[in-house]
């Protein structure tokens, strides 16, 4: 663990809220970080330096001892220390992670890929029937020319002498610290080279555009996300595998066909006669085409038929959801002279009060 005053690093006071820590951090770390400073050595040391330290004061439990590590040490520690003390056995005791232990130490040459998330846009038709569909992504692939291992010409670093680690040295008027860190030549590594590979330019890993195709499960739903194994960036000198999260964003209505879940609704016009009479008819739903329905006699507005189990298949077994088909009585605008007639006859025969003669010009 380093001796460093995390809190002098980020410029904040120890009373400091998480927030005016995490916006110290965000600042200096946009000020100092490697690609804005155009590879700085520096720069690329401060920016780490700013990183260890929010990761202590960034969390509470780490942040409580390392508090508690420095009222020890100014309470308690005071007088002369030589070169001789490694303080990791004292930080240690105050922290788990302590830099001592060479086997706590993450392998230098092992490099964490990432996960990714594509977001695949389908139809209404795809998130009900399934399909087969291309997409096309970038991700971090290992430098085929290089394999990962920054260029040629590699051998020990000459200053940790292999170990990836060495020896820091801070004094002050009262002590002197010795605390171990990451090999400022090699970056950690143990091996320095001299040529920088001209595929990565020593990145070790490279940008490549992957297509595949995908099938996409009958009744997916919007939100829904399929993971694809060993998809995502590659990792370098580890065997875990990283993944490609498909995020599904499923259209749910088209042309007045409606999906909710594993139900559908779709909406159609009847005469008004139908209505009143009765009738079986063929309609033609867009996407899952025709059906035949039977309309009572004496049908409401806004009567909903139920066509059970002719829905959406659910997406992890083989049941199915509904079709409802809502019925909207269709009136009349400009009705034939003789639909006048009949429509007034009917009047008549109920006693209606149609007020006046005319009254089917006023409605219709």
């Amino acid at each position: 663990m380093s001796s460093k005053d995390y809190y002098g690093v980020l410029w904040v006071e120890k009373t400091a809220s998480e927030e005016e820590i995490k916006k110290a951090y965000r600042k200096l770390a946009m000020q100092y970080h490697p690609d804005r400073n155009g590879g700085d050595k520096e720069s690329e040391k401060k920016f780490k330096e700013i990183g260890e330290a929010y990761s202590i004061l960034s969390d509470a439990q780490k942040r409580k001892q390392y508090d508690t590590f420095w009222n020890t040490w100014n309470n308690g520690f005071s007088g002369w220390f030589t070169g001789d003390v490694d303080l990791g056995d004292i930080f240690e005791s105050f922290f788990w992670w302590g830099f001592s232990s060479s086997t706590k130490r993450k392998k230098s040459s092992e490099q964490r890929g990432e996960d990714l998330e594509y977001a695949m846009k389908i139809d209404l038709k795809t998130s009900i029937y399934g399909g087969k569909q291309k997409i096309k992504f970038e991700k971090q692939e290992m430098c085929h020319s290089c394999h990962g291992e920054w260029g040629t010409g590699k051998k020990t670093c000459e200053k940790c002498r292999g170990s990836g680690y060495v020896k820091y040295r801070q004094e002050s008027f009262f002590w002197v610290i010795e605390h171990t860190g990451p090999c400022d030549t090699c970056n950690g590594t143990g091996k320095t080279i001299e040529q920088l590979c001209q595929t990565c330019h020593g990145k070790k890993r490279i940008k490549n555009t992957r297509e595949i195709d995908i099938d996409i499960p009958a009744g997916i739903e919007n939100g829904m996300i399929i993971k694809l194994t060993g998809e995502g960036n590659d990792g370098l000198g580890t065997s875990a595998k990283w993944d490609l999260y498909l995020r599904f964003q499923a259209s749910d209505e088209e042309k007045w066909l409606e999906r909710k879940k594993s139900d559908l609704y779709y909406t159609i016009e009847i005469d008004v006669i139908e209505a009143i009479l009765g009738s079986e008819k063929e309609i033609n739903i867009p996407i899952l085409g025709k059906r035949k329905i039977k309309i009572a006699s004496w049908t409401q507005f806004w009567t909903v038929i139920k066509l059970s189990g002719d829905g959406v298949k659910y997406v992890d077994n083989d049941r199915k959801g509904d079709l409802f088909i809502n019925l909207d009585i269709k009136i009349p605008k400009k009705p034939s002279k003789k639909e006048k007639e009949l429509y007034e006859a009917i009047a008549i025969e109920k006693k209606l009060d149609i007020w006046g003669k005319n009254i089917f010009d006023k409605l219709f």
